[in-house]
């Protein structure tokens, strides 16, 4: 073996005999017993200071793996070379005398790995220490949960001087206290050039500790990486399968038996299947899986049944849903009179055929929902909104789609209205497209296309993305690495993080009349740290040369650097640049960057594009348009769209009382009209 390898595995083979419960009968002895093989040549080098983590359906042969690294079994065929001396945990009850005090089994223990009596006790306080069983030292080991014996047997073999360290599942026992300190001991032991192989049915567990993981499927190695990558395709392909979830869910993960049911749910992998989606819910639910139990409260609501649905919302706010405790909360404070009021006002507005009054509403249906058919509402209004091109409602129905909050789970729906919104500048759909891509959990993992969202994101101010794209630049991961620009990003996001004091500093300066200067300073430090609001006002003073030097270039780049968060930003720069047009047409950069920013509610963007309706500069003339974003602006606080329709207003109602007076409306008010159209 090289110099670095410490186990090397070739042509490793083993297979179990299958026990015939024919062969006890005499007739049967001659028979051929049947065989079922666990590894088919297998190959594989452990290098010293590895840390690997071996991931595997239950059966898969993990524990058989770390058993024959051990000596404890023989493969079949193929070798197993082992370099140094080894230390196991391969069953909690090994090496324990069930009716001998957790003090006793140190000693026993030890002295089967070898180590000397005197030594024992010269370490035996630092042992019982780390075991963190108090009292219960002394109590018989057969008095143990799984977790204490866990640890029990973990706080004897980390004191083994060992070279290689071989554990299974003892970090899965036990609580989150001591598995978080062993995970950090077996890191330590692997920086003092020791090698640590460990099975897991957490994959949390074996991304936080591990440098390797080794997947093993189908009597051979499946996938032999870096853990977080090796991690990511296991998970997708539990996520994914059929077959694989529902091994799970027969084995008791009240995980896989949600997913299950979300397969007979939305058909995937399957045929739908209303009865075995609600099954599959009761058996998550058994096991208080938050999700499941609210899920259930709600098909109980669409039942009609309160009282049972109130319950299961109880059970699944104290299991962690956000969700259910405000459907519990509704329920219980006896609000539902007042949300059944707001709901009618709201939905009553939308007469008016507004988007954002059909987004409105459909955010109330689904902030109240408490039944399939109030989120089958909420999508129905949130998609007319959409439609209309309204950028809150994308984001919406981007979450819903992510969620599940509809008939099924569509990722791909998702994402279509995810990436609408943020390519309308809405800095949360950035985001949450960077977190889709980057966790993995409902498509694949994907670093790049991660990393191109969360920096959309951070270089519109939002602080998670700035310190994501600071930790990618620094690790390399979806980008090539550079410390320097790793560096650039920690320093925005800090800075990011004191702006609402720099804000309330430039507000008294400006209250009291203060510093001119010093307050500049402070919006130019808030503009570097990509805050789009600062850099807006800072391009405005460029601009004009309003306590700065004028730099139309300055206020252009500030101004796109700001519009990629949509809004007042867009219009700005849309309006700069439309200055600067030398071309004698409607620019078609500034009519797209107006059209972006009245979707995202801008109301002076909807009185400029109004005006351009009206007008037919660089778009086709249109005076129910003109009419429809006018009145728009004017209800979103546009004050020179106030005064038109204030205008529009006061003629209506002069013509109504002079035709309910018998009388015609006189010719200059019938001009004065015609010259408003």
């Amino acid at each position: 073996m090289e110099n670095d390898v410490v186990i090397r595995i070739r042509g490793l083979k083993k297979a179990y005999t299958i026990v015939d419960p024919h062969l006890n009968d005499s007739r049967f002895l001659f028979k051929k017993k049947k065989q079922y093989p666990i590894f088919d040549g297998i190959d594989l080098d452990i290098k010293k200071g590895d840390i690997v983590g071996i991931l595997g359906r239950n059966g898969c042969g993990k524990s058989t793996f770390l058993k024959m690294v051990s000596g404890i079994l023989e493969p079949d065929e193929g070798t197993i070379e082992v370099k140094g001396k080894v230390a196991s945990i391969l069953e909690l009850s090994m090496g324990f005398h069930a009716d001998l005090s957790g003090r006793d089994n140190i000693i026993l223990r030890s002295e089967l790995y070898g180590i000397p009596r005197e030594e024992v006790m010269e370490h035996l306080d630092k042992i019982i220490e780390y075991t963190d069983l108090g009292v219960f030292i002394d109590n018989p080991v057969r008095t143990y949960s799984s977790g204490m014996r866990s640890r029990l047997a973990f706080s004897v073999m980390v004191n083994v001087d060992a070279d290689i360290f071989l554990i299974d599942e003892a970090l899965s026992t036990g609580d989150a206290a001591f598995a978080s300190k062993a995970s950090e001991h077996l890191k330590n032991l692997v920086r003092s050039g020791k090698t640590v192989l460990f099975t897991s049915h957490s994959m949390n567990t074996i991304k936080r500790t591990c440098t390797r993981a080794v997947w093993i499927s189908d009597r051979t190695i499946k996938m032999d990486g870096p853990a977080d990558e090796v991690v990511e395709e296991y998970a997708h392909s539990i996520n994914d399968s059929f077959e694989e979830t529902l091994s799970l869910a027969n084995d008791g993960s009240s995980s896989a038996q949600y997913r299950i049911a979300t397969f007979y749910r939305d058909g995937v992998g399957v045929e739908k299947n209303r009865e075995e989606w609600i099954r599959w819910l009761n058996e998550a639910a058994v096991r208080d899986h938050p999700m499941a139990l609210n899920d259930l409260a709600d098909i109980k609501m669409s039942e009609g049944d309160t009282e049972a649905a109130v319950e299961l919302y109880q059970r699944a706010a104290e299991n962690g849903s956000y969700e259910a405790r405000r459907k519990y909360a509704t329920l219980q404070g006896e609000t539902l009179e007042e949300i059944s009021e707001l709901r009618s006002i709201l939905k009553d507005l939308c007469s008016s055929g507004y988007p954002y009054d059909y987004c409105n509403y459909g955010e109330l249906m689904l902030k109240s929902a408490l039944k399939e058919d109030d989120y089958k509402e909420a999508i129905e209004y949130l998609t007319r909104a959409s439609e209309m091109g309204w950028t809150d409602a994308d984001l919406l129905l981007g979450q819903m789609y992510r969620d599940g909050n509809t008939e099924e789970r569509n990722i791909e729906k998702a994402i279509v209205y995810l990436t609408k919104a943020a390519e309308n500048g809405n800095n949360k759909a950035m985001f949450m497209l960077g977190d889709l891509y980057y966790d993995g959990k409902f498509l694949k993992k994907n670093s790049e296309e991660a990393f191109k969202w969360y920096l959309k994101s951070a270089s519109v101010g939002n602080a998670r993305s700035q310190y994501q794209v600071g930790m990618m630049y620094s690790s390399g991961e979806g980008v090539e690495k550079d410390e320097d620009l790793a560096k650039q990003w920690f320093a925005r996001y800090s800075s990011t993080m004191v702006n609402d004091s720099r804000k309330k500093a430039m507000d008294t300066l400006r209250a009291r009349k203060g510093d001119i200067a010093l307050s500049n300073d402070l919006l130019k430090a808030m503009s570097r740290s990509n805050h789009p609001a600062s850099m807006t006002s800072l391009a405005y003073k460029y601009e004009t040369g309003k306590g700065f030097k004028k730099s139309e270039k300055a206020a252009m780049e500030l101004l796109r650097k700001a519009s990629v968060s949509g809004g007042a930003s867009r219009l700005k720069l849309a309006e700069l640049i439309e200055t600067k047009d030398e071309s004698g047409t409607f620019p078609q950069e500034s009519l797209d960057l107006i059209k972006s920013a009245a979707s995202y509610g801008d109301a002076g963007a909807m009185y400029k594009l109004a005006l351009l309706y009206k007008d037919g500069k660089g778009i086709e003339q249109n005076m129910d348009e003109y009419r429809r974003y006018m009145r728009m602006a004017s209800e979103r606080g546009n004050k020179d769209a106030k005064i038109v329709v204030k205008g529009w207003d006061k003629r209506t109602e002069r013509r109504k009382s002079e035709k309910k007076g018998g009388t015609n409306p006189p010719k200059k008010a019938q001009k004065e009209e015609r010259n408003e159209s």
